[in-house]
């Protein structure tokens, strides 16, 4: 399929189909496989996961490695030329910076001579990894947003320097940033009481209503310019970066019509939902018709022109720094964040979440949305209404969008809870005969007909 977006290509040397993002990635071999060869004999790994040591020696093998490849002298020079010149040591505490790593990155500490401290932020590089471009560009988006949060009252990182990979004037010898170290522990961790989310939540809004004074004219993500200067870009991917660039958007529709294609291009291609791929294509093909029709948005249609507002796209607490007061202190890890309608930026998020209920599907607010709700409406009361709205956007970004490899039973609990959201209604739903139904109304779909061939279901 000519023009679709290809993360990785199948590492069977007469292979050309594309790797399986969902279930192609070896974590034993450290190999990308296409759908068919990831389950044939040619790959013989085991088909489960590490065990608790083996995924811990191999975490570590591959920040060691990581780690011979950082230039130490010249990253501590940088941070001293843009630091006053301060002497500076990284912090023998935690030489592999893996005590501050996530999915992405790890995080070296550096102290300078006056007792203060910064972040060297550095991309982690392993068979996962994107390709450099895809790299540079989320890098590039994140430092774009720091740059754009400075002057706002959102307690964010400053950041200092930068550098991408393949670029020739970095000589630091990976992809970096060097930020702010902010104080506080991730909320995520801790087991705050009703009275500590309260306050936890009653600062978190006030971020919000903050964030809701500085409006932004298209959907997309903030992107650096060679000059200095911060416009609006395309998004560059989602939260698990599992599709390609798109936009930047002037309306909502769009934007959501656009993201639910993305995907369906994915599936046709057989990097995404493999095990289920017809099913998959039914699913995202009613989604992208709610995207055209407008009934992503539970309000007013003028909205889905704007004005748009920046979200974190990554929201589920253990961005939130807090002191041991529970007060705010920071939010971190920008990376994905993008500007989006107003009832995505203020409706329910992740942080807000009842987990278990979106993924056994079931609709309904959620305690915590009731809590933020009552915090904002002492804030802003035209911003209250987007925290009680209806949650499709959360139950797909961070559900069935992720596309990660869930099983079927997963999958179709989690559509029951969309289809519930989006037409809201609670009758029991029938995944046969709405299965059937779709099959029968897009007969004349040349691509579902296609993938339906391929797959020999007809």
């Amino acid at each position: 399929m000519s023009g679709i977006f290809r993360f990785w290509t199948c590492c069977i040397s007469e292979c050309s189909a594309p790797a399986a993002i969902d279930i192609g990635l070896c974590e034993r071999c450290k190999q990308r496989f296409c759908a068919v060869h990831a389950m044939s004999p040619t790959h013989c790994c085991k088909n489960d996961p590490l065990d608790d040591d083996a995924w811990r020696a191999a975490q570590t093998e591959e920040v060691t490695a990581l780690r011979r490849m950082i230039n130490d002298k010249n990253l501590l020079r940088r941070a001293s030329e843009r630091n006053r010149s301060l002497n500076c040591r990284l912090d023998p505490a935690d030489p592999l910076g893996e005590k501050r790593m996530g999915g992405m990155h790890i995080h070296l500490r550096i102290i300078f001579s006056d007792g203060t401290a910064w972040l060297a932020r550095i991309l982690r590089q392993n068979y996962t990894s994107f390709s450099d471009n895809f790299s540079n560009l989320c890098l590039k988006s994140e430092c774009a947003t720091l740059e754009w949060l400075k002057d706002m009252n959102v307690p964010s990182p400053k950041l200092y320097d930068f550098g991408l990979l393949n670029d020739p004037e970095n000589d630091v010898g990976v992809a970096y940033m060097l930020i702010e170290e902010l104080p506080g522990t991730p909320v995520l961790f801790l087991s705050p009481s009703e009275e500590q989310f309260r306050k936890l939540y009653n600062n978190y809004a006030d971020i919000l209503c903050t964030i809701n004074k500085y409006p932004l004219e298209q959907i997309g993500c903030l992107s650096l310019q060679p000059n200095g200067t911060i416009c609006m870009g395309p998004v560059v991917s989602d939260r698990t970066g599992t599709f390609s660039q798109m936009g930047p958007f002037q309306n909502a529709r769009e934007y959501y019509a656009t993201w639910a294609e993305r995907y369906l291009e994915l599936i046709c291609d057989r990097q995404l939902f493999t095990r289920y791929s017809v099913n998959a294509y039914l699913i995202f093909r009613y989604l992208k018709e709610l995207a055209e029709q407008g009934q992503w948005n539970a309000f007013e249609p003028g909205i889905d022109n704007g004005p748009f507002f920046l979200k974190h796209m990554d929201d589920k607490g253990d961005h939130i720094l807090v002191d041991e007061d529970f007060n705010v202190t920071g939010l971190i890890d920008w990376t994905f964040a993008r500007a989006v309608p107003m009832y995505e930026a203020f409706g329910p998020s992740l942080l807000t979440a009842e987990m278990n209920d979106i993924y056994e599907g079931k609709p309904g607010r959620s305690r915590g949305d009731t809590i933020l709700a009552e915090a904002i409406q002492t804030k802003n009361k035209d911003l209250v209404r987007f925290f009680g709205g209806p949650d499709l956007v959360r139950r797909f970004s961070f559900g069935l969008g992720m596309g990660m490899d869930m099983s079927w039973g997963e999958a179709v609990a989690l559509f029951r809870g969309i289809m519930s959201t989006a037409e809201r209604s609670s009758l029991k739903f029938d995944w046969d005969v709405w299965r059937q139904n779709r099959l029968c109304q897009w007969a004349g779909d040349a691509r579902l007909q296609e993938l339906l061939l391929k797959l020999g279901e007809i």
